[in-house]
């Protein structure tokens, strides 16, 4: 089945996440609508109307994860500066497979699998200063 196909088979369906029932969004190609990041926002919730589904790497601060805007669900992942005052964030959509991959994943399953996420396909990255986002461009677009 190829991507157009499983997109459109999955266009206006209802997942279960953690428990919650999230309406996941018909969209043409994963990737294709950038999340959106907000200047003076934390990288693991970068607008004020975010919603984090799950946290996947649970640090202070969390430093993986899955969140939700506008029914669309993308996964973060702090790629450089864990833990110091100067970090790099990277972010890219995903669909109900991907997240059911995720869920089931630890270790360094769980890191191979963000590194593939993030390969060819529309992302977009953030530097932040003392966990905060200061700027934010697209990638591999």
């Amino acid at each position: 089945m190829g991507d157009d196909a499983l997109c459109e088979e999955q266009a206006s369906r209802r997942d279960a996440i953690d428990g919650k029932v999230v309406e996941l969004r018909p969209f043409r190609r994963r990737g294709s609508d950038p999340v959106r990041l907000q200047i003076g926002e934390r990288p693991w919730r970068p607008t004020s109307d975010t919603r984090v589904v799950e946290i996947y790497e649970e640090c202070d601060p969390p430093t993986a994860g899955l969140i939700e805007q506008d029914g669309r669900l993308y996964v973060f992942d702090c790629i450089d500066g864990r833990g110091s005052k100067v970090s790099f964030w990277a972010y890219t959509q995903v669909d109900a497979i991907e997240v059911s991959r995720l869920q089931n994943a630890a270790g360094d399953d769980l890191i191979r699998l963000l590194d593939g996420l993030f390969a060819d396909r529309p992302s977009m990255a953030a530097l932040a200063f003392d966990n905060l986002i200061e700027s934010s461009a697209p990638i591999n677009s």
